[in-house]
């Protein structure tokens, strides 16, 4: 069963509380490092280019 847009947007939340904590204990390489990995998984699962859909004014680097 596909997952709603509720669940995605929950499980989204989620990630980004665990990278906001992750960001807080790591070093700026390490943590760059994780958000690359994923980022790749991340593209994986939905096979959605993030490097066609970032913009650059979001400061992440992406592009």
């Amino acid at each position: 069963m596909p997952a709603g847009d509720s669940e995605v947007l929950a499980e989204a939340e989620k990630l980004a509380d665990v990278l906001k904590d992750a960001k807080e204990e790591m070093s700026p390489p390490e943590f760059l490092l994780l958000l690359i990995e994923v980022n790749l998984r991340v593209e994986e699962i939905t096979k959605i280019d993030y490097a066609s859909v970032c913009v650059s004014s979001c400061g992440c680097s992406y592009k």
